[in-house]
């Protein structure tokens, strides 16, 4: 554990938020076919559920707000080379309001999941 951080729940998250990306961004182009409403918002579901799931399991962090955050981000980052790749134009502002999700999301899915775990750990010693 590095700085309150947990590494090892930091790097599964950041997997897990990872592959939700790109399967949400391979799947974006049939939800926009089938459901021309759906497929405008797709991209951002997906971003919210995939920092959610990166962020919530926050492991032993002594700061699951942080580790969280830093867990969603660091998904975030990963695919961000894939979007300049896939797409010729990534807007700067684009990139820093996902980045802005990203924090807010994590963060608040590290809190919930450590209130989570902090519930059930009471009620198994009941």
């Amino acid at each position: 554990m590095s700085r309150g951080i947990d590494t090892k729940a930091c790097g599964r998250g950041i997997w897990r938020g990872f592959v939700i990306l790109v399967i949400g961004a391979l799947l974006q182009p049939i939800a926009a076919a089938v459901a021309p409403l759906v497929g405008a918002s797709f991209l951002l579901i997906t971003a919210v559920v995939a920092f959610t799931f990166a962020g919530f399991r926050t492991g032993d962090a002594h700061h699951p707000i942080l580790q969280g955050a830093v867990t969603a981000v660091g998904s975030y980052v990963f695919v961000l080379p894939l979007s300049f790749v896939a797409s010729a134009s990534v807007e700067p502002q684009q990139v820093l309001a996902t980045a802005a999700v990203a924090v807010a999301t994590g963060g608040l899915a590290g809190f919930a999941g450590h209130v989570v775990r902090t519930r059930g750990k009471r009620g198994e010693k009941a």
